[in-house]
């Protein structure tokens, strides 16, 4: 090989003393520093491709913040084996008539447990109180094997602590066939009616009344006037349907709910079908029935205190009134829609039956915008004031138009 020139040597020589303070330029961060290496490559060495799209960086976290952070525990008490007393005003011993409460689950444990807790907290015998497992995971819940932080994850073990029952659908459904089940499954139990309710609800009762009687015991003298009167009543309405008394032979005569119209407009379209053939549907009330998309710190809070469980309009409720009135505001008001909450949790895949929960829920607005439509399709009207648009019993799914002056 001939000797290196002194000239060739000068340039190898200048040009890794420029490779060492490039590369000295970036020891801070253990990298070479891409600003500075792409200022050297030359022009013909660049990518013609537009650079790519990158995700803005998440927003800071705030300690805190339901949003973001999932507990694995909101009712302590429980877990340790010491659920508190109720009032004991909220026992009611003189009644001979059952009330049977179904309350439909598919999403979001801290809810349905939050719920749960305030009927049993308010009076509700828990042996009366039944959770309809819909969260379609088939026996997953029951044998524990998914986890908190799962959308469908059922703590079994808790509800039987409190006792009460739980029932599982046979696959996941639609809220209209979850509906369907209720009165099938009433049917089966030989039932005349069934309330339900739903699960993102807390029931508070009314403490500032003269004579205090708890949302249970005001339940009851609903349903025991509505069975004495022998009308022809179809369903009695606690703060709309938040929580319901239904008469299942109305609902036969109907037909049940449409299947067909799986979510939102189906409430709509059976209330009128029942309106149409004169079955009532009367508003009542049995105390403070609260819609939330978010839960307490801890449950305990919606029993009395310790050594003061007969007291009545005490501390304790005036907080709890205020902070459920601030949640079911927020509910109302936040910026992505009142059902937020079915989709905040994104845990547990790998688990059995896992779904993608963003997935899941964008399949569920798919099915609530195809609802809307059917619903116009079988009315050729798209509100629920079929009634004062002139539509009658078996005018479904014929040419009749609205009657709009």
């Amino acid at each position: 090989m001939p000797p290196i020139s002194l000239n060739r040597r000068a340039i190898l020589a200048f040009g890794g003393a420029f490779l060492f303070l490039l590369l000295l330029s970036g020891a801070v961060t253990n990298h070479v520093r891409p600003d500075l290496v792409q200022k050297h490559i030359p022009d013909s060495w660049k990518s013609t491709l537009p650079p790519p799209q990158q995700d803005p960086p998440p927003p800071p976290k705030k300690e805190g913040n339901p949003e973001q952070a999932w507990q694995e525990e909101i009712f302590p008490l429980a877990k340790a084996g010491k659920v508190p007393k109720i009032n004991p005003k909220n026992i009611v011993r003189e009644t001979n008539l059952k009330t049977p409460l179904l309350i439909g689950f598919t999403r979001n444990w801290y809810l349905l447990e939050q719920a749960v807790v305030s009927y049993l907290a308010a009076g509700w015998p828990a042996s009366q109180l039944i959770v309809i497992d819909n969260t379609g995971v088939m026996d997953s819940n029951l044998r524990g094997l998914l986890t908190a932080k799962n959308p469908w994850y059922l703590n079994h073990t808790r509800l039987t602590q409190l006792g009460v029952s739980v029932k599982r659908t046979p696959t996941l459904l639609s809220f209209a066939q979850l509906q369907n089940f209720f009165i099938n499954y009433a049917i089966e139990q030989d039932w005349g009616y069934f309330f339900w309710s739903h699960m993102d609800v807390v029931v508070l009762s009314d403490e500032l009344l003269p004579e205090y009687k708890s949302v249970y015991e005001r339940a009851v003298e609903v349903l025991a006037n509505t069975l004495e009167e022998r009308r022809h009543w179809g369903l009695k309405l606690f703060a709309y349907d938040w929580l319901t008394l239904v008469n299942i032979e109305a609902m036969k005569d109907v037909g049940g709910w449409d299947t067909q119209i799986p979510f939102y407009m189906t409430d709509c379209d059976v209330y009128a079908r029942m309106a149409m053939r004169n079955w009532t549907q009367d508003p009542v009330s049995a105390g403070f029935i609260y819609d939330v998309g978010s839960h307490l710190k801890d449950l305990a809070i919606l029993y009395p205190e310790e050594g003061h469980e007969s007291e009545l309009n005490t501390t304790r409720f005036s907080n709890l009134k205020k902070e459920l009135e601030a949640m079911m505001k927020e509910k109302q008001s936040n910026n992505g829609g009142r059902n937020y909450w079915q989709a905040r949790q994104d845990g547990g895949q790998g688990e059995p039956f896992w779904r993608n929960p963003k997935g899941f829920e964008r399949g569920i607005n798919f099915w609530i915008d195809k609802g809307r439509e059917l619903f116009r399709l079988k009315w050729n009207y798209g509100d629920c004031d079929l009634i004062a648009k002139g539509y009658g019993y078996g005018d479904d799914w014929t040419d009749k138009k609205p009657n709009i002056p």
